[in-house]
């Protein structure tokens, strides 16, 4: 198997594990009992506030593609957090991340989404940045500025980075370095080759929910042999899942395929992987190991993406607050390089078929927030099977700072020993 381009003893511990989840009668001994979450961190404007001071600002986000900008001076308007960013390559080659605030009077430095520029030029009053390190260039009627320092007034840069072909930014400029944040993710990412990868397609929805409702849908698969029946029978075991809980809140679950997907398939058994040829055609990385083909495999990248990984390419999910109890949801589908021309057509008929799969996914999201906003609901109980949901709400809490969250908005730290080294 040395053409796959993942660690075989990883896939022999993840066999292992779901061998375990199929076997087990009860949680592992000594497993802890989580306290119910408590509602209003879904509900609350104060910890809703603390999340947009704290965790927003504290986070590597995915602002865009590297090749969204492929030329010097290239460059595309960010702002799903609400804070106006612009994204660019300098004449260095270098992809750098600015305020899109003048440093003036507040107007945008850029109004177009995206576009080339030379320059950075405010269209208030002319104010003039460079594309290179933000640094203002030129103010008209300077001589009306007392000791007006320029070199004070550059446009603030935001933490920058790349990988897997994605750009990422984080408000804070004193951020952990972007590798060390993903720890173990990019290496078993290698497979999918995602610097190689093009966008093929987008469904970007608006659900009317906590970014926390949202998000934990696609957390667990306790939900997935009653929301997701196809007639009496599902494509997963559920019962199976590994949940792996990487550091920073990162995390991996891999899922076995039901008895009647492996029939399907022509498997032996559920962890008889190979190659599987995709029903619609389309074109596999030819360096995806084959667990990948004949299990649910994702990935979680604290706080808002998710990847449901595939041998043929795959989506990425971002969620994106939109208010207390809004959330967008950008979704991108990614597929290896086809060259010249239109996409492979059966792409249409994919994405149709994932948006079937959302659309179930998010059908409860508008009746739980208001079940959550209701006096009749206190909290939520988390079973084994949903500790991915309990340690993300943890590292929220680290993030934003455990001392600054109220008592009763606060869960304790129960997983740390559970993470994986």
């Amino acid at each position: 198997m040395g053409e796959f381009l993942l660690d075989q003893k990883l896939v022999d511990r993840l066999v292992a594990e779901m061998e375990y989840e199929l076997e087990r009668k009860g949680p592992p001994e000594n497993f802890p009992q989580f306290p119910d979450i408590p509602s209003a961190r879904y509900t609350s404007k104060d910890f809703y506030d603390l999340e947009q001071k704290y965790l927003w600002n504290n986070s590597w986000l995915v602002a865009g593609r590297v090749e969204d900008i492929p030329k010097p001076g290239d460059y595309f308007l960010f702002d799903e957090t609400g804070i106006p960013l612009i994204v660019l390559r300098g004449n260095d080659n270098k992809i750098r991340c600015f305020s899109n605030t003048c440093r003036h009077r507040g107007a945008p430095v850029v109004r177009e989404k995206e576009g080339t520029i030379r320059h950075l030029q405010c269209q208030y009053h002319s104010w003039t940045y460079g594309i290179d390190n933000g640094e203002l260039l030129a103010v008209p009627d300077e001589r009306d500025f007392v000791d007006l320092c320029k070199e004070d007034r550059g446009l603030p840069e935001i933490s920058c980075d790349t990988w897997g072909g994605w750009i990422w930014i984080n408000i804070n400029p004193s951020a952990s370095p972007l590798m060390e944040f993903l720890g173990k993710i990019p290496e078993e990412m290698n497979q999918y080759q995602c610097e190689n990868l093009r966008l093929v397609g987008t469904d970007h929805r608006e659900v009317n929910c906590n970014w926390k409702v949202a998000i934990e849908a696609f957390q667990e698969v306790y939900h997935f042999r009653f929301i997701h029946d196809r007639g009496g029978w599902t494509s997963l075991d559920s019962r199976g899942g590994t949940m792996g809980l990487l550091k920073h809140g990162n995390s991996r679950m891999v899922v076995p395929r039901s008895k009647q997907m492996v029939e399907k398939f022509g498997m032996e058994s559920w962890k008889d992987f190979k190659v599987v040829e995709d029903p619609l055609g389309l074109e596999n990385i030819p360096t995806v190991h084959p667990i990948v083909h004949c299990t649910s495999y994702s990935f979680t990248i604290f706080p808002n993406f998710i990847s449901p990984v595939g041998a043929t390419g795959f989506p990425i999910m971002l969620f994106f607050p939109a208010g207390i109890d809004k959330t967008k949801i950008r979704i991108y589908h990614y597929a290896p390089d086809w060259g010249d021309g239109d996409p492979p057509e059966a792409w249409k008929q994919r994405i149709a078929e994932f948006a079937v799969v959302i659309d179930e996914d998010v059908w409860n999201l508008d009746a739980m927030q208001k079940a959550m906003e209701s006096p009749t609901y206190d909290g939520t109980p988390l079973c084994y099977q949903e500790r991915r949901i309990y340690n993300m709400q943890e590292v929220i809490d680290r993030v934003i700072g455990v001392e600054r969250i109220p008592s009763e908005m606060s869960v304790p730290q129960l997983l740390d020993s559970y993470i994986e080294e």
